[in-house]
């Protein structure tokens, strides 16, 4: 008779990671498993911040969209909010911005990111206490951003 072993939580949470990056790879053509997870989920998306123009307001557009998208991806494919803001981190510092807590774009792009998952009311108000972290001019921000995306889309 085979024994049976309990599944660790950490194996669990391995495996949920392992198929997060096989389904971003697969979403952006990677096929080298040497990137972390934020460079393989913010490499697609390159292409916004290296065809922008040099002026500030390009920048930001750039920003705001690569934020956009990555949030997008997230909320499609993982709960781990950690890695979501290690995520914005990353991009956040290839775009030179070195507070992206403070930063309204983030906010912003992060409400269209919402918009482009076609999140329900309901979760987006989750996602909004969530990402804001209580702060009601965070919130505000990614609620316009949300209605922006969806305006447009």
């Amino acid at each position: 008779m085979a024994a049976k072993f309990a599944t660790p939580v950490w194996c669990s949470r391995a495996l949920l990671a392992a198929g997060a990056v096989t389904l971003l790879f697969s979403m952006t053509g990677c096929s080298s498993m040497s990137s972390s997870l934020s460079d393989s989920v913010s490499s697609p998306f390159k292409w916004s911040s290296d065809s922008s123009s040099k002026s500030s307001e390009g920048d930001k557009e750039a920003y705001q969209g690569d934020i956009r998208d990555y949030t997008a991806a997230y909320v499609r494919s993982s709960s781990d909010i950690e890695a979501f803001r290690r995520g914005l981190a990353s991009l956040a510092a290839k775009h030179g911005i070195t507070n992206w807590e403070a930063d309204q774009g983030t906010y912003l792009g992060i409400g269209e990111g919402l918009g482009k998952a076609r999140v329900t009311a309901g979760q987006l108000e989750v996602y909004k206490a969530g990402f804001s972290g209580g702060d009601g001019v965070k919130a505000s921000d990614i609620q316009k951003g949300y209605e922006k995306y969806r305006l447009v889309a």
